[in-house]
């Protein structure tokens, strides 16, 4: 988890639009009931969030890092 917030934030947000793409086409797609489309559908959407997840907890761990070791820096601000 040594990336920056900006990669985070990146790696989120592909993470997620793979994921609710998979889950769009997933919805538009249930008409042709063809099984080898719903499994590859998705075991994408399941590697997007796998992807993302990393993202997600890197941006939640910096902001825990703000909280936790700037107390001095948070006491003053009130």
């Amino acid at each position: 988890m040594a990336c920056t917030p900006k990669q985070q934030i990146k790696r989120l947000a592909i993470g997620t639009a793979v994921s609710l793409l998979s889950l769009l086409l997933l919805i538009l797609l249930t008409s042709l009931e063809e099984v080898w489309i719903f499994h590859c559908l998705a075991i994408s959407g399941m590697l997007g969030v796998i992807y993302a997840l990393p993202g997600y907890l890197g941006i939640w761990m910096w902001r825990m890092k703000d909280v936790f070791f700037n107390r001095e820096k948070n006491k003053d601000d009130r």
